[in-house]
This record gives C-alpha cells, sequence and structure tokens, in this order.
C-alpha cells in the first residue's frame, strides 16, 4: 500500500487524530468516492471496503445488518447516516491503525488499485449532497456593526433567538472552483432606478459550516444538547456576498440574490470526535442560560458547548512581494448562540432536518479594541461599509473585492494543532451572456 508511518507535516492540519472525511477523484480513478486525509495523502476508504479490511468497523455492534457500499458513493451520506457508534469506531480503528506496520492499512492489497493517494493527484468534490442549507447571523458584533452601518436599529430578536434563513443549496460549491461575479439588479445612484449589470460591492463572510448526519424526522424537535448527536461535522464556509444587491433587496422579504450566487466550502469535514479538546465556553454569553431567551430547549447543560475554532481570513491581489492586503482573525467562541442552538432552534419549527443539510453560523466578527479592527468577518465591516479604504503593504486600496482577488480562510481549532484546511477561492469577472 505504501511506506510505513505516512508522513505528517509540520503543521499540517490533518493530523494523525484529526481523520476528516471527504470525497475526491482521480484522473486514473475519475469515479468519486470516500477518503480520508492524513497528511498530504488520502486513504482511499472504497479500496479499503472493497478488500473486506473494514466490516468489523462498520458492523461494531451490527454484525446482522448488510450496510452495503459505503465508501464507494459518491458523497458522504450514507457513511454519514449510520450510527454514531459505528461511524466511532471506524474513525478510532484508523488512527490506530495509523500507529503500526503491520496494520491492516499497510498490508499489500494486489491490484485492487492505490489506497494512498497524494493529494495534489486529487480533485476534491463536495463531501455531501446538500439537501437544505440555513445560514445564521450570531455574532453581535458583526449584528451591531451591520446596524450601524445601514442606519437601522439592532434586531431585538438576535438577543433571544439565533436570527437565520433558508438559503439556495445549490450555490454551494467546493473551494478552488471560481466564483463569478454576479449580475443583478442593483441601483444606479440615481433615486428609485435601478439597472442589470454586474455587482460592483462584492464581499466574503468569513464563516463555519456545520453538516448534519442522523435526520430529524419533520415534526420532531430536538434540544440544544440533543443537536450534538446530529452533528456529523465542520467545514470552513466563505458566504459570498454582493452588496449592492444585497441591500437593494432585502426589504422586506430579506437576502435573495445578493447571497445566493456562491458558498465556497472546503472540502475535508471534520467531525465531533477529533474536536474533542477544542472545546470551549462562549466568550459573549453563558450558554447554560440560553443569554435573554426564555426558551429552555436553547440552553446548554455544560457552558463548554461551542468550540475554539481561530479563522484567519487573507485577501492576495496580483503585487510584487505577494503579500496578503489583508489578514483577520475571529473565533467561533465569540459567538453569542452555539452550533447546538442553532440547530435546536432550526428543527423548532419541525421542518425536520436532513443528512447532508448544511448550517452556516453567519458572519464570525470578534470583539476588537480602537487600534485594531482586523477582528471582523467581512469587508463590509472592515471597511466601514465600503467608506474607509484598507491600506496594502505595496500601497494597493481594498474597498471591494476585484475580479483575481484570491480569498483564503484557515481554521485551527484548539491548541493540539488539528485543522479544518484552507479554503481558497478566486473572485474573476462575470459570466459571458
Amino acid at each position: 500500500m505504501g511506506p510505513w508511518p505516512i508522513e505528517i507535516p509540520q503543521g499540517s492540519p490533518f493530523t494523525r487524530t484529526n481523520v476528516p472525511f471527504g470525497v475526491f477523484s482521480t484522473l486514473q480513478q475519475p469515479r468519486r468516492r470516500v477518503g480520508v486525509a492524513i497528511g498530504e495523502v488520502i486513504l482511499d476508504l472504497s479500496i479499503l471496503e472493497r478488500s473486506g479490511r473494514l466490516d468489523g468497523c462498520l458492523r461494531s455492534g451490527q454484525s446482522s445488518h448488510d450496510y452495503g457500499s459505503i465508501f464507494g458513493q459518491e458523497s458522504l451520506n450514507k457513511f454519514a447516516s449510520l450510527p454514531a457508534l459505528a461511524r466511532r469506531h471506524l474513525r478510532e480503528t484508523i488512527i490506530e491503525w495509523l500507529g503500526y506496520p503491520d496494520s491492516p492499512l499497510f498490508q499489500d492489497i494486489s491490484s485492487d488499485g492505490q489506497v494512498v493517494v497524494p493529494m495534489k493527484d486529487a480533485q476534491m468534490h463536495l463531501p455531501f449532497r446538500i439537501g437544505g442549507f440555513t445560514d445564521f447571523m450570531c455574532a453581535d458584533v458583526h449584528v451591531e456593526n451591520c446596524s450601524r452601518l445601514a442606519g437601522a436599529t439592532k434586531p431585538p430578536g438576535h438577543y433571544a433567538m439565533p436570527l437565520g434563513y433558508n438559503s439556495r443549496a445549490s450555490s454551494v460549491i467546493v473551494g478552488g472552483e471560481p466564483i463569478h461575479r454576479p449580475r443583478a439588479i442593483i441601483p444606479t445612484g440615481e433615486a428609485n432606478t435601478y439597472t442589470f449589470a454586474p455587482s460592483r460591492r462584492m464581499d466574503y463572510e468569513a464563516e463555519i459550516g456545520v453538516f448534519i448526519s442522523e435526520a430529524v424526522p419533520q415534526g420532531q424537535t430536538i434540544t440544544a444538547d440533543q443537536a450534538e448527536d446530529h452533528i456529523f461535522g465542520f467545514v470552513i464556509l466563505n458566504d459570498w456576498s454582493a452588496r449592492d444587491v444585497q441591500f437593494a433587496e432585502m426589504t422586506p422579504l430579506g437576502p435573495f440574490n445578493g447571497k445566493a450566487f456562491a458558498t465556497s466550502i472546503s472540502p475535508w469535514v471534520v467531525t465531533l470526535d477529533a474536536l474533542r479538546n477544542a472545546r470551549s465556553a462562549s466568550s459573549a454569553v453563558d450558554l447554560t442560560t440560553g443569554g435573554s431567551t426564555q426558551a429552555l430547549h436553547l440552553r446548554h447543560e455544560d457552558s463548554k458547548a461551542t468550540w475554539n475554532m481561530q479563522i484567519e481570513v487573507s485577501v492576495y491581489r496580483s503585487t510584487p512581494t505577494g503579500e496578503p492586503i489583508l489578514t483577520s482573525t475571529s473565533n467561533l467562541r465569540d459567538l453569542r448562540w452555539s452550533p447546538g442552538q442553532m440547530l435546536a432552534h432550526l428543527a423548532s419549527s419541525g421542518c425536520g432536518l436532513c443528512t447532508g443539510d448544511l448550517i452556516g453560523t453567519g458572519t464570525i466578527s470578534s470583539p476588537s479594541d480602537a487600534n485594531d479592527h482586523r477582528t471582523l468577518g467581512c469587508l463590509f465591516e472592515l471597511t466601514e461599509g465600503g467608506k474607509i479604504p484598507i491600506q496594502g503593504r505595496e500601497g494597493e486600496k481594498l474597498t471591494w473585492l476585484e475580479d483575481g482577488d484570491e480569498v483564503s480562510m484557515t481554521v485551527k481549532a484548539g491548541e493540539d494543532g488539528i485543522g479544518l484546511g484552507t479554503l481558497r477561492s478566486r473572485l474573476v469577472g462575470p459570466r459571458s451572456v
């Protein structure tokens, strides 16, 4: 299969105790299948499955049940729908096998295929077949800044419940795919006149995405603590936003085309089990009280009900040094509402949740001081609504994203080196018409 041990470069987020899941293909084997990331390589689980070496893992405690092919699928949906114990046992077995040279991972599997695939030789795909996508707005800092810049009052509901809206699942794409500047109806600058043209105010939003594992049947509800039983794992999420489109259309029904043209996510899904040591209390509120809400289903029993996930954003523009124009850093634990509370609130209507549904946390903006505002998760906040450009080291000015700009987001979780990897995507010009 390959030499033991698998070398993991220093600083790699995909450590031996991470084992994130994703979907990939290669030129030699163009069919999509499931793998796990270890350092700079992918373990092809479909080959291990066909060889029978994963049977004991998948059937742990359920030997009479025939799961059929799981890792030859083109998405993680079937694997994510398995009992949590089976999924956990598989992950723990892979971690154990990575530790010694005569494990099943390093035994010859004849001509069945290459089990260890270099990441550079792989094409990554969406990890899930996404049926629904809901995006929230849960950061106090983001809510306060956006309300002030829009000349609006802070929504009182933000302090009573996680506010969100249902977005377009069809807009979700894997990182690396180009983002075309959208055409839409935008103001001309003259009173009450509009034109159909490319957006002139392109922005990013730094978020974490949450994928659903076990479904919540329609009509049933869950609590914030029970919600974790329905979380498969996390990805990095960039909620691309066309601000001129967004603000022209938001009243009275909320975001529409300004946020429906593209949402990029990182390809590797990091599980809750991998993030055990990154658990954290919220810096914004005591999660055991549910903030100011009176809804008992939104209260956690343990204050450490969110995660210490630091998200760093860099914007690159062609410069002689290749240095980013902007780097900002914020943290998931600074949100008022936890991912569990978001899921519980969404399910409280009885809408149901399906395996593979995607939940966005909303823009992650952290508190800043008067001297450094680079803790904010989007350009709308960082530039005061486009009024104060960001000065680059080479004299560039960044107000809104220009064609050719690349946005890179990296997430580190906790203190043990585990991370969600990097999400990089480039903005390009509008599609030809």
